[in-house]
């Protein structure tokens, strides 16, 4: 958790900040058309605050995380806006609210302490909430319920239909335009009335979400087996590398931001509740024996297969065919390093994860996929690995086809058919020897990208 040390006094503060749940991206989908009615919003809600308020010119009205550039800086950003806003409009909508990001920027900003310049009212908040499209009372979580906001005077359009409806349908234009006055007006009343102290510095990643999480179905834990800057082998330089394996960055020209990180971010946009955890524990409970939790996600630094200890860890967890982890392998053709030792930590990967390469090759929308080449197409896989490796953990919890019939001895992990097994008893060598038919398959589908595009569609 970051330092919770104060911000620089010279930022700036802007009246609002706008929150709003990313819309999930197809396959192919660029970011910047993602959410275009929400920017539209923000315009046109920034250019009335500026008229209302007779704000500086040179400090923002409001502030909206674009998720156009979510390298450097991003989430400080975010984090730095949400410390210094005046007030926090969120637009509410079912994917909202389903939203951990969301929910970790609420906390972030209602963390702050709020004082109202006003005598009586209740307890003072700086939250005007926005109705982006309808959402029943009873699937509001706790704390919007608890928000006593009057829409009355945003017009009968915006109380029946909501923001985005009037914003999409032309024949409404005369009450959208009404409905973002009305809400400028408030925003920046609330502005004037209320006083919120300037928050710690800290990320608003830190937060814990303030709505209820997602069923364990939508859960992820993400792991990464990555160098380190203080551990690398020969031939590699620390650039991509920060203070433990979870600081990677496989494409250092597209993103400072972690590839863990931006993980958790992408399987949050499509409605998972993500979790970073260490690489070691992960592999420690699951070599004992341990029933998962959750279905989980391995980001692999192939780099990393060059060490002893990480390749032994990484081949024992391969023999256990844990088919409800998903295998992901970013790789930058573009940087030296990699390009130079190329073949060799690919046919390393090979030999080693025999079970969890298959996995990936059998699943129709990932096959031909070797490594992962870019920043965007990692953003547009992510998703399908995401839900196999949850269908796949779904798979273990169904009733068992053969009540009665004994178990494994107590004490023993369950075995599994694994291709590992089968390829010894070809007499193909052991776990250095080629790798079986659908791994040399997978291979000769060429490191460049997958042969069906990236992602190939929504899940």
């Amino acid at each position: 958790m970051a330092e919770e040390k104060g911000w620089d006094e010279d930022i700036p503060r802007p009246i609002f900040f706008l929150s709003y749940a990313h819309s999930p991206r197809g396959a192919g989908r660029p970011r910047s058309v993602s959410n275009l009615w929400e920017a539209r919003l923000f315009r046109d809600l920034c250019e009335a605050v500026t008229d209302l308020s007779g704000w500086d010119a040179n400090e923002p009205p409001g502030f909206m995380d674009s998720g156009l550039n979510v390298g450097e800086g991003w989430s400080e950003r975010i984090s730095e806006a949400l410390a210094h806003c005046r007030v926090f409009v969120p637009l509410y909508s079912v994917h909202y609210f389903k939203s951990q990001a969301c929910g970790q920027e609420w906390a972030s900003f209602a963390s702050r302490e709020v004082l109202s310049e006003v005598p009586g009212g209740g307890l003072p908040s700086a939250i005007v909430p926005v109705q982006w499209v309808r959402v029943q009372e009873e699937r509001l979580p706790p704390v919007a319920k608890a928000l006593q906001f009057d829409h009355q005077a945003f017009g009968d359009g915006y109380r029946t239909e909501g923001m985005q409806p009037l914003l999409k349908v032309t024949k409404f234009q005369s009450d959208y335009q009404l409905a973002v006055y009305r809400l400028a007006q408030r925003i920046v009343d609330v502005s004037e009335q209320m006083r919120v102290r300037t928050g710690a510095r800290r990320d608003f990643q830190d937060y814990d979400s303030v709505f209820p999480a997602p069923g364990r179905r939508r859960t992820l834990r993400i792991t990464v087996a990555a160098c380190d800057a203080h551990h690398l082998p020969e031939g590699r330089s620390g650039a991509n590398y920060g203070a433990d394996a979870h600081e990677w960055r496989p494409f250092v020209g597209d993103s400072d931001e972690s590839i863990a990180r931006r993980a958790a971010s992408v399987a949050r946009e499509w409605e998972f509740h993500a979790s970073i955890e260490p690489f070691g524990e992960e592999a420690a409970r699951l070599l004992a024996g341990e029933r998962p939790t959750a279905p989980g996600l391995l980001l692999l630094d192939r780099w990393t297969l060059l060490d002893a200890a990480h390749l032994e860890t990484l081949r024992q967890l391969d023999a256990r065919n844990p088919t409800w982890v998903g295998l992901m392998e970013p790789w930058d053709p573009h940087d030296p390093e990699n390009a130079a030792r190329h073949e060799e930590l690919r046919t390393l990967s090979e030999r080693t994860l025999v079970n969890l390469r298959a996995q990936r090759l059998q699943r129709a929308r990932l096959r031909g996929v070797d490594v992962v080449t870019s920043l965007d197409e990692f953003e547009s896989m992510l998703p399908h690995v995401a839900l196999s490796a949850m269908h796949a953990f779904e798979e273990l919890d169904r009733p068992d086809p053969f009540p009665g019939v004994p178990s494994e001895p107590s004490g023993s992990p369950p075995t599994r058919p694994n291709l590992r097994s089968e390829h010894v008893k070809r007499g193909n060598g052991g776990r250095h020897g080629p790798p079986p038919d659908a791994s040399d398959h997978e291979s000769s589908a060429s490191d460049e990208g997958p042969a069906t595009g990236s992602g190939g569609g929504n899940p």
